[in-house]
């Protein structure tokens, strides 16, 4: 019988670990260690560190969700005064460290599974890395980021580690708890950002990005108001997957009450794509199941009267709403957006203009149309200051950059990941993630027809959307279990 060894480092390679991160602060941001920095800094690396030597003991799971959590802020590590550092980045590839140097916390899950769709990922993500080279945008900050976080090399490999991490009942448990702690926060954070009080959001960069927002529409922390849309929906539907799942009133009553103001913070976003989205995600995901098509419209009745009602009793929300329903410029902008990403896909079909070159190389292929203006280039006008905008079509974008053979190779692996995550899997294993599968199904259909109108999304919903379909995919089987061992260099270690 194979025997499966662990890892323990010994407290000098932590204490060297520590001293390590101290030299590269210093040459990296100096001021760090000046002033009160000098005792503030060291202080926090070593509190970092006993965090990490406990969360390597530790089941995956632990990490992974609050990795997943601390994604929502994604970029914004700078506003909120902890130095950019990019905690949500480091959690996830502390969780890859720990199969890769065999933890104690991964000695009791299943192993890895590499699959064909695995395959395909790779494949998929050295034709954009060549894409990006051959551009030049690979040395670019921003487009190294996209690249790693909103097309998916990060996702993929959650999409690898998910079926082992959450491959138990209480592992999947932690990870709805997680969403439905999520849903709360995001959820009332839309609500307080959008109708006050103001006083209760948190952290305070997000009211400082609302005021850039047109139309005063919720963000959150995303400080994307389609991300937060998105995001709230999946948290809706997992507090919808918890009330059935838990047991005792309090904890139901308190999911549905995170669904409902999830379902809120959907509609606080004005986002007439997300309403999209969250509409038919719902009714096609409802008519899949007999319980669903048997609620459906008592559902939709509520909705309404609720909707309804708090347009009647608000009229600062009737106004936003009204607003936002008439306005024409945000079709005006895709109108000269789509057509202008038409027109360079006929010049380079294949292979694109390489990774992120849309914003650079898209200018002089917009043209004057008749009936509405040509806008849509920047956030004031086609030759006119202001920031410039991606193409509102995530699909066109993909062509444009990529070209159909990139947009191709993405597709299939969106495809047949989903796929194989909703409707794979046999005996008890299946039927236990039943709730997750049909909860994969609406996401992936309400993530779908957003990016028919709107270009990437922020790190979160990509994340999540993979984090989700490696939890539905399920776990390898396994044989007997095998004992474990330490390794002998490590056996006296301190565990």
């Amino acid at each position: 019988m194979p025997i499966r060894a662990i890892w323990r480092p010994l407290w000098w390679m932590w204490a060297l670990l520590g001293l390590a991160t101290l030299v590269a602060l210093y040459r990296i941001s100096p001021d760090r260690l000046h002033g009160y920095g000098a005792v503030i800094t060291p202080v926090a690396v070593v509190v970092c560190l006993l965090v990490l030597r406990r969360l390597w003991e530790l089941p995956p799971a632990t990490t992974m969700c609050a990795g997943l959590a601390l994604t929502i802020f994604s970029g914004a590590w700078h506003q909120i005064g902890l130095g950019g550092l990019p905690f949500d980045r480091l959690l996830i590839v502390f969780v890859l460290l720990q199969y890769i140097f065999r933890a104690p916390g991964v000695a009791h899950v299943p192993p890895l599974r590499v699959r064909n769709v695995h395959l395909l990922m790779c494949v998929t993500a050295l034709y954009v890395l060549g894409s990006a080279e051959v551009a030049g945008t690979l040395t670019q900050e921003a487009s190294a980021l996209s690249l790693i976080d909103e097309l998916g090399l990060v996702p993929f490999v959650i999409f690898l580690l998910a079926p082992s991490v959450f491959s138990g009942q209480r592992e999947r448990n932690m990870l709805l708890a997680t969403l439905v702690g999520l849903g709360a926060y995001l959820g009332l954070t839309a609500i307080f950002e959008s109708l006050g009080p103001h006083a209760l959001v948190v952290p305070k960069y997000i009211l400082n990005v609302d005021t850039e927002l047109p139309g005063e529409r919720a963000g959150g922390p995303f400080q994307s108001s389609v991300a937060e849309g998105f995001a709230t929906y999946a948290c809706a539907i997992a507090a919808a997957i918890a009330f059935m799942q838990w047991h005792g009133q309090r904890k139901r009553y308190f999911a549905g009450f995170v669904a409902a103001v999830c379902l809120s913070g959907c509609f606080l976003t004005l986002e007439r794509g997300v309403w999209l989205g969250v509409v038919v995600s719902a009714v096609l995901t409802a008519a899949m199941t007999r319980t669903g098509r048997r609620w459906m419209i008592p559902a939709a009745v509520t909705c309404a009267i609720v909707l309804g009602g708090a347009l009647v009793f608000s009229s600062t929300l009737a106004h936003k709403a009204s607003t936002r329903v008439n306005d024409q410029r945000s079709i005006w902008d895709r109108e000269n957006q789509t057509a202008a990403g038409l027109r360079m896909t006929q010049v380079k079909p294949l292979f694109g203009f390489g990774w992120d070159r849309y914003t650079s190389n898209s200018l002089e292929y917009f043209r004057q149309a008749e009936g509405y203006p040509l806008i849509g280039y920047s956030l004031s006008t086609y030759s006119g200051p202001g920031k410039t905008l991606p193409l509102h079509d995530t699909y066109l974008a993909y062509v444009v950059e990529l070209g159909l053979v990139g947009t191709g190779l993405w597709f299939a692996t969106l495809l047949w990941g989903g796929g194989e995550a909703v409707f794979g899997g046999v005996g008890a294993t299946a039927s236990d993630l039943r709730l997750w599968k049909l909860g994969l199904m609406a996401i992936s259909i309400c993530f779908l027809l957003i990016g028919l109108v709107n270009p990437d999304q922020a790190p979160f919903p990509v994340l999540l959307l993979w984090t989700w379909a490696g939890v539905a995919v399920g776990p390898a089987r396994e044989g007997a279990r095998r004992p474990l061992r330490t390794t002998g260099a490590i056996r006296s270690a301190p565990a």
